[in-house]
């Protein structure tokens, strides 16, 4: 099937992954009328685009990128014209009010599922970076899905969750994770708000039971949490929390607190994306000092990624445990 020979560039497509580090190589040139047809078909005019459609800047790039590749060729299909002609229009159309802050991107699992996610696109909206999906997040969603035996039973609380695209993996009913429940936070209202937004888009028709929960947890104020109102958890995840130092403290007392609450029966999984080498082992040398046990944990490689991941920084999986 032709919707099968584009599946890379559909994945990439759909996750807005870097238009100049696409799988173009795949394509096998020249390309008939109709294989352009059945390439647009399978990015820019694929089901999930056309109803939550990605960046329109990112569908621009790469249409044009596109045609750049097919430059050679006598002819170009008639829907990669239109649908450059579609995204520079509705930018000429939108030119007088603000365009949208938001826009969707859609995380291709096994066959036809996925997970969609309104994101910002913007790296710094609202005051926070927690609007838009980071590279830990990714290779921590990797890490989980390759041991799923560390999700055997155990009650997940996610610190920092941003868009919530790990607490939505974890109960995504396709994948059969072996997981108890699942409370994704976050100390940003904002993330708050979108959090919710995304679970209703995955999570549609199921039951209350079968999703994750979702509740604002502010570092700082970790000990008036609501933690009646849920299960103990078991483990811990965090991805891209530690660039900012000035949070040190308040991550540092709110782990204390979680861990001390169930008698360090409890581990933490931290992903971090490796900016700044100096900060990132300041904190490491900090959870020392407060008597945690520090443990690297392999990466999944790209070749086994489950998902379209942009490898250029290094990102730093840690399990973290506390001895009794």
């Amino acid at each position: 099937m032709e919707s099968n020979k584009f599946a890379k560039l559909r994945q990439q497509f759909l996750c807005c992954y870097p238009v100049n580090k696409m799988a173009w190589s795949t394509l096998q040139l020249p390309l008939e009328l109709e294989e352009q047809r059945a390439l647009i078909a399978a990015t820019c005019g694929h089901p999930l685009n056309q109803q939550y459609p990605v960046r329109r800047s990112y569908q621009e790039a790469f249409v044009k990128r596109l045609m750049h590749v097919l430059k050679d060729h006598d002819e170009l299909h008639d829907d990669i014209y239109n649908s450059l002609c579609g995204q520079l229009a509705k930018t000429s159309l939108d030119a007088a009010p603000a365009p949208s802050i938001y826009a969707y991107k859609h995380y291709m699992l096994q066959s036809e599922e996925h997970i969609t996610l309104r994101e910002s696109t913007s790296f710094v909206c609202e005051g926070t970076t927690g609007l838009c999906t980071w590279e830990a997040a990714l290779a921590l969603a990797d890490y989980l899905l390759e041991h799923p035996s560390l999700l055997e039973g155990k009650n997940v609380l996610e610190l920092g969750a941003g868009t919530g695209l790990l607490g939505i993996l974890l109960k995504h009913k396709a994948l059969k994770l072996p997981v108890g429940q699942v409370v994704i936070t976050d100390g940003s209202s904002a993330c708050i708000k979108l959090m919710q937004e995304n679970i209703s888009l995955n999570f549609e028709y199921d039951s209350d039971e079968a999703t994750p929960k979702c509740a604002q947890l502010r570092w700082h104020e970790v000990k008036e949490f609501p933690w009646s109102q849920y299960a103990e958890p078991d483990l811990l995840l965090a991805a891209d929390v530690i660039y900012d130092d000035t949070q040190f403290s308040s991550l540092l007392a709110a782990l204390d607190f979680v861990y001390e609450m169930r008698s360090n029966r409890c581990e933490a999984l931290l992903a971090s994306t490796v900016r700044n080498v100096d900060t990132l082992h300041n904190f490491m040398v900090q959870l020392e000092q407060h008597g945690y046990q520090v443990t690297p944990c392999a990466n999944v490689s790209c070749c086994k990624s489950h998902f379209c991941r942009d490898t250029t920084a290094a990102v730093q999986i840690v399990c973290i445990k506390r001895l009794n």
